[in-house]
């Protein structure tokens, strides 16, 4: 299951609806063709009544648990989102601070430990982190850097550099964070149960079953999309991109010029 998932969220958006959606199908037609019939008989009889509470406390259980999920990995994503730009921030403050440098030479080393840093974070640890391989260690330009603000500014440089390395290991830790297997597969089973409680509920009615399967299936499916779609916030259509570190690098680049 988690090599599935894996799989489907690095796709675009409208794939991921389109897979999840007709997986659903799928478990939706055999509660329809299979479960039904063998719970309920050939004319939805054999069960006898089957109350709607059942169906709308499977269903409660099935929001609130999704809902929880969902909490998770947009507060996550948003923890992502702002320690990447808390960390280019850092970086800017870096090469602000170097213009105000009276030492040309040092300011200049710091522009050029800035520009490396940044290069290095969006061109070679970046796309580590869609496949989980990130080193969390302090790469060598964040120890030259560290170097360079120390001799260059004392203190104060220096702090900005470990505000952009506490930032950087924030949005290391958080973003390669998973939602675990287990709270994925207990909302899967929940839907699975909710999907054969609708079936059931309506076992006398073969087309009403069809459409109430296929409105909640469909329903469900969206709700493990838009989940799906935001599960890793660098990976997918929905991933964060470098492009306030590339931002850095050019301004680097430009005042070393």
């Amino acid at each position: 299951m988690y090599y599935f998932l894996e799989s489907v969220i690095s796709l675009p958006a409208p794939v991921i609806a389109l897979v999840v959606c007709a997986l659903w199908g799928l478990i939706a037609l055999a509660v329809h063709r299979l479960v039904v019939p063998w719970l309920c008989g050939p004319d939805g009889r054999k069960l006898g009544r089957f109350e709607a509470e059942v169906t709308s406390q499977i269903a409660l259980a099935f929001g609130l648990l999704l809902s929880f999920n969902a909490v998770w990995l947009w507060d996550r994503s948003d923890r992502v989102r702002a320690a990447v730009i808390d960390e280019a921030s850092a970086l800017q403050t870096l090469l602000d601070d170097a213009d105000l440098l009276e030492d040309a030479t040092k300011a200049a080393a710091v522009r050029a430990a800035v520009r490396d840093h940044a290069r290095y974070i969006a061109d070679t640890e970046w796309p580590t982190l869609s496949t989980s391989s990130t080193d969390p260690s302090r790469p060598q330009t964040a120890v030259a850097l560290r170097k360079v603000a120390r001799d260059a500014g004392g203190t104060t440089l220096l702090d900005v550099v470990k505000s952009a390395e506490t930032s950087r290991d924030t949005r290391i830790r958080e973003g390669l964070a998973y939602m675990s297997p287990a709270r994925w597969g207990v909302v899967f089973i929940l839907g699975v149960l909710l999907v054969v409680s609708i079936g059931a509920l309506h076992g006398e009615s073969p087309r009403g079953r069809k459409l109430a399967l296929t409105l909640v299936t469909l329903a469900i499916g969206f709700c493990f999309a838009v989940l799906l779609a935001h599960a890793r916030p660098f990976v997918g259509q929905f991933a964060i991109r470098p492009d306030a570190l590339h931002a850095v690098a050019k301004r680097a680049e430009s005042a070393a010029r």
